[in-house]
């Protein structure tokens, strides 16, 4: 007995593995779940962050000078902040020499009245005292009759010199007026240029506090002296350098160039959500807004061409930093709460689209589908089949 159970034990294995075989082929074809999930078409490509709203501050015109101060390189400010405060000896040198000028012509104009006013009364007191020996001597005038004819004669000389003598004091007195008239206009003229020129001066040196025009980030610009480094306390400036960048953060937009192919799928409109590969912690969300209608070599000669697209951010985590780099995840298409599965599970049969499903006890049922949506890599199904249900990747040979 024991010999015996000997002799058909080796076929006993055989029978077993070739059981065990039959087993593996089945278990050994690829199959998928049927999932319930909400569907995005995506493409990720890179960009950077700009503001949509920058303004520079420069220095002003007729200005050199030194820093005082300037606000920290990254510092988020406010409408009406300090940025910036320039010190100008030349400007302080020029508005006290400009007060010194004005006191003097003011003194010259003073003194010019004063003079005026003593002239003016003695030129009046001889007009009056020679009207009053004019007078007199028109009294004696009934006596010339009764004079020798010498005397008479004298006497009519000494009028007519009187006469003259008033003549002459009206004129004096009416060209001395002329005079003093056109003397105080220059001086009023002068001091009124010299009293612009000091509120000139002093609005030049109360824009060298220079303060934010609007909320943003501030960025300091470069130094003149090396590149790279930032303004700082002590360096000089003058008319028209830059000192500060103000974007505004609160209005971003991301630029990206797509090859064509991606730029044709683009449309205006699509949702984007933004992530900063130096800031993983921070998102943004935004939708596309412009499309660059002509394209560019995407390097010299190349056959290539890329496209401008850009992104408005419509909301952030927190701001985010101009020129920034950006990975950006342009959804194309969204189908909320649908069945999806690897486009290789559907076949066309008689110009049909069919699904195999794997049923639990091993069978294989060949099912029509209704596909709403086939890419290269995966299939939404709009009817045909449940959620659950198990799908073969491959069709029966």
């Amino acid at each position: 007995m024991r010999q015996h159970n000997t002799r058909f034990l080796p076929l006993f294995f055989l029978l077993l593995l070739a059981a065990g075989c039959r087993d593996n082929r089945e278990q050994g074809v690829p199959t998928c779940v049927v999932e319930r999930t909400d569907y995005r078409e995506e493409i990720v490509i890179g960009g950077t962050a700009r503001s949509a709203n920058t303004v520079t501050i420069l220095c002003g015109r007729e200005v050199s000078g030194t820093i005082k101060y300037i606000v920290e390189d990254g510092t988020l400010v406010k409408a009406g902040d300090t940025l910036c405060i320039v010190e100008s000896p030349s400007l302080e040198s020029s508005l006290d020499d400009h007060y010194t000028l004005l006191e003097s012509v003011e003194a010259e104009f003073v003194k010019g009245e004063v003079t005026y006013g003593l002239d003016h009364a003695l030129q009046v007191a001889r007009m009056e005292t020679n009207r009053a020996e004019t007078q007199i001597a028109a009294l004696d005038s009934l006596q010339l009759q009764y004079l020798p004819p010498l005397q008479r004669r004298i006497r009519e000389l000494n009028l007519q010199r009187a006469d003259i003598e008033r003549r002459r004091a009206q004129n004096a007195l009416a060209m001395q007026e002329i005079i003093h008239r056109t003397d105080s206009q220059r001086l009023v003229i002068l001091m009124d240029h010299i009293r612009r020129r000091i509120v000139d001066r002093k609005a030049l040196i109360a824009s060298l506090v220079f303060t934010a025009p609007q909320d943003g980030l501030a960025l300091v610009a470069e130094s003149w002296r090396s590149g790279g480094d930032k303004m700082k306390v002590g360096d000089e400036v003058w008319d028209g350098i830059s000192l500060v960048t103000l974007p505004d953060v609160s209005h971003m937009e991301v630029t990206v160039r797509a090859p064509e192919t991606d730029y044709k799928r683009i449309s205006l409109g699509d949702s984007v959500t933004f992530t900063l590969p130096a800031d993983p912690d921070n998102r943004a969300w935004g939708h596309i807004v412009k499309k660059m209608p002509v394209g560019v070599e995407a390097a010299k000669d190349s056959k290539v061409r890329l496209y401008e697209v850009t992104a408005a951010v419509d909301s952030m985590v927190r701001a985010i930093r101009p020129e920034s780099s950006m990975e950006c995840r342009i959804c194309l298409r969204a189908l909320p709460d649908t069945l999806v599965v690897p486009a290789v599970c559907v076949c066309d049969v008689d110009s049909s689209k069919v699904v195999y499903v794997q049923k639990p006890n091993g069978r294989v049922e060949k099912r029509e589908v209704e596909v709403a949506l086939m890419t290269t890599s995966t299939a939404v199904l709009a009817k045909g089949v449940s959620e659950g249900e198990r799908l073969r990747l491959l069709g029966p040979s």
